[in-house]
């Protein structure tokens, strides 16, 4: 069990490692922020198609609730960062992590100080970073990015139900969902497909195929094999590694209220890690 727990959380890390990849590449792009939403996932879809496998997926409630969820987190998303500071609309999705752990209150899990702490710290590093950034927000940005985490933790909590043992084909159904709904929901936004330059069309094929596709494949992955609350905790790494990227190639660098989220998160992260460490060997008979 330890050899497949840690093959989930390296799944999972991957995951958050292929989204981070999100920041400098959209960054990069001028293209219509709802054009990039739809046509990435449909380029994912695409993708990812052949590996869909109906009889090996779970056709079930939990395979709607994690399809929606998917397709408003990437709405939500979108709407929170053209109405709202980037900050806020990017640290919101990780409240996910708080949402989790009042569920699992919720679901009468006995509550323990090791597993409060590091969400208390992850908490306060997540409310720090989104402190970064104030200008310009609004209260319906605010609410698109509270829904966020919302959605994040229904879709994580929704993965391990309605995978069953294709998850790519699942993360395949759900950005051909969220694909069409979004060009369906603002059908404007495919006016600049003719406009894409060659640089542009190949950037949204890196978004496509591997800031989602592989993204989200290997996300779900690893949910499969770790609880929904640690595959929370860990996708934090995008968090972390987004804002370098950014530092490293588009010479965009972090205020020091990012740096003291981040230092907050990345301890809390730690916490996590060490936590967990001990719960397992005290449930080690001597």
């Amino acid at each position: 069990m330890g050899r497949f727990r840690c093959s989930g959380g390296i799944m999972v890390f991957l995951g958050a490692l292929f989204w981070s990849l999100n920041s400098p590449l959209v960054k990069f792009l001028t293209l219509n922020a709802l054009l990039i939403c739809g046509l990435r996932s449909v380029i994912a879809a695409v993708a990812l198609l052949p590996t869909i496998r109906p009889k090996q997926l779970r056709w079930n409630r939990w395979m709607l609730m994690y399809v929606c969820s998917y397709a408003g987190l990437c709405v939500s998303v979108i709407l929170a960062l053209s109405l709202t500071s980037a900050p806020v609309a990017v640290g919101m999705q990780y409240t996910a992590t708080i949402w989790l752990f009042l569920l699992g209150l919720v679901q009468k899990k006995p509550f323990t100080l090791r597993a409060f702490f590091p969400v208390l710290v992850i908490s306060l590093g997540v409310v720090c970073f989104m402190c970064s950034g104030t200008d310009g927000a609004s209260q319906a940005g605010n609410l698109f990015a509270l829904a966020e985490g919302v959605f994040f933790a229904c879709l994580t909590v929704s993965s391990k139900r309605a995978a069953g043992t294709n998850p790519l084909g699942l993360t395949a159904l759900a950005n051909a969902f969220t694909g069409m709904l979004v060009f369906l929901l603002f059908p404007s936004a495919l006016s600049g497909l003719a406009e894409m330059t060659a640089v542009e069309w190949a950037m949204m094929l890196v978004l496509g195929v591997i800031q989602v596709g592989l993204g989200y494949g290997c996300y779900n992955i690893g949910v499969q094999q770790v609880s929904a609350q640690k595959a929370s905790v860990i996708a934090l790494w995008e968090m972390i590694l987004g804002p370098l990227w950014v530092a490293l190639f588009l010479k965009e660098y972090p205020t020091f209220m990012v740096m003291a989220g981040l230092c907050i998160i990345l301890l809390g992260m730690v916490m996590d890690t060490v936590f967990s460490a001990q719960g397992q060997k005290s449930k080690i008979p001597s």
